[in-house]
């Protein structure tokens, strides 16, 4: 498995740069200046959950406002806090400084004392987006494997996450918000969707909510073409290797790594055209330089005695080498039925069965994104339409009557989102003042 974690580093090393890389200059936020640190700062503790559903060990950080030990009878309300494609649980106390802003906006009276709370939904691959993805041949992978990207993120979330936190902290249940930016604003908002009695408000920050507009709608397809030179595959191994140059490459296998996994015999490797390698006029003694790290299952647990490939089937394939790719319709399928936009336009979950649209729009549901968000690289450091993905959504949402806040304001991926955590906690709070306590 060495190559694999190699390939895994180099993905969390471009995700982390493409999310704190940006080259213009942030604006003034309280996270930066925080007006002086406050006088009273809050604290974080770090807890681990040994998740069944995941299969490894995940490290969650609770931040606790100031007095919280002393007002020993007091409740607090909750905010969920979803990172982004490479992040862990520090990405939100660490580059994003949440617990400093919400450490000013609590000492100056501009929000109630709040329970934050950050955890890691990294996959090996980079990202889960907060789904669950696992093998679907239970003989053949009948436990968790972590280190081939299997985890049930959506119920280790849900389940683990909100229940452990809740059991050890004094959490009014009343008062839950989510929210997340990236692939955590997606997550924020799919989950939302899914769960719309578990929480009152929802913020998502440049989610990618309509996979139509990022993969069909868009010039993704001619991109990744030329990411590959005159290649006829969409090549991993070459994307690890050199990572500066193949960043769509190597977030398209992250995205489909939580959309549409497939982990079996080398045969159906479709991500990597097995079967039309001769047509491709690759020589059969050629074909291992286009395979990650073969396995042997008897290495990876109990199995058929074949071996087994990391791997993942893309809805998209290379019909013109550079120039142009096709989407894979029937791949393309298993990602809009996690699609955001998809799931609201059509009133059914990831598995087909009735979305509680009349729950959701009960939720007090916020969302913004950057115009220079777009499919430009040179303006988000990737390129992969989160404008104009946000700006169907929010269409979408307008055209069903359902009440919400988007917000699009002069920016890329990455360059405003420290500010618009002042805007989200805001948000939250004029939410929870409805609410009663439990």
């Amino acid at each position: 498995m060495k190559h694999v974690h190699k390939l895994v580093l180099l993905l969390l090393g471009l995700a982390l740069l493409g999310m704190f890389g940006c080259a213009e200059e942030q604006p003034t936020f309280p996270g930066q200046d925080l007006k002086g640190n406050a006088k009273h700062p809050g604290t974080i503790q770090t807890i681990t959950i040994q998740s069944q559903y995941t299969g490894e060990a995940k490290k969650v950080k609770v931040y606790l406002p100031y007095g919280y030990d002393q007002n020993t009878d007091e409740e607090y309300p909750v905010i969920y806090l979803l990172h982004g494609f490479g992040g862990d649980e520090n990405t939100w106390f660490g580059g994003l400084k949440a617990d400093k802003v919400a450490d000013v906006l609590i000492e100056e009276g501009v929000i109630d004392p709040v329970i934050l709370v950050t955890f890691n939904a990294r996959n090996a691959l980079g990202g889960s987006f907060y789904t669950n993805s696992i093998d679907t041949d239970p003989n053949r992978n009948p436990t968790m494997n972590p280190r081939l990207g299997f985890g049930l993120y959506e119920y280790y979330f849900i389940q683990e996450v909100i229940g452990t936190v809740e059991s050890q902290f004094r959490i009014d249940k009343t008062k839950r918000a989510i929210e997340g930016h990236s692939m955590g604003g997606y997550g924020a908002m799919k989950l939302a969707m899914l769960y719309p009695d578990m929480f009152k408000s929802v913020a998502a920050h440049s989610g990618p909510v309509s996979f139509t507009q990022m993969v069909q709608n868009s010039p993704l397809p001619a991109r990744l073409a030329m990411e590959q030179g005159n290649k006829p595959i969409l090549d991993l191994a070459a994307a690890a290797k050199d990572p500066v140059h193949h960043p769509l490459t190597l977030m398209l296998f992250g995205l489909s790594s939580a959309f549409s996994p497939h982990f079996g015999p080398a045969s159906t490797f479709d991500s990597f055209l097995w079967a039309n390698f001769p047509q491709m006029g690759i020589p059969a003694s050629q074909v291992h330089q286009y395979i990650v790290s073969p396995t042997p299952v008897d290495t990876l647990g109990p199995g058929p005695q074949d071996d087994i490939y990391a791997g993942v089937d893309l809805p998209l394939r290379i019909t013109q080498p550079g120039q142009a790719a096709d989407t894979v319709t029937a791949v393309f399928q298993k990602w809009l039925a996690n699609d955001c936009y998809t799931m609201l336009a059509t009133g059914k979950k990831p598995d087909q069965s009735p979305l509680d649209v009349e729950g959701f729009k009960k939720l007090a549901i916020y969302m913004d994104c950057g115009l220079q968000d777009d499919f430009d690289p040179m303006d988000d450091g990737l390129g992969i339409g989160m404008i104009a993905e946000n700006d169907a959504f929010d269409q979408l949402l307008t055209s069903k009557g359902i009440d919400h806040t988007y917000a699009r304001y002069t920016g890329a991926h990455s360059s405003d989102v420290y500010y618009r955590i002042e805007i989200a906690f805001k948000h939250h709070m004029k939410a929870f003042e409805g609410s009663s306590g439990s």
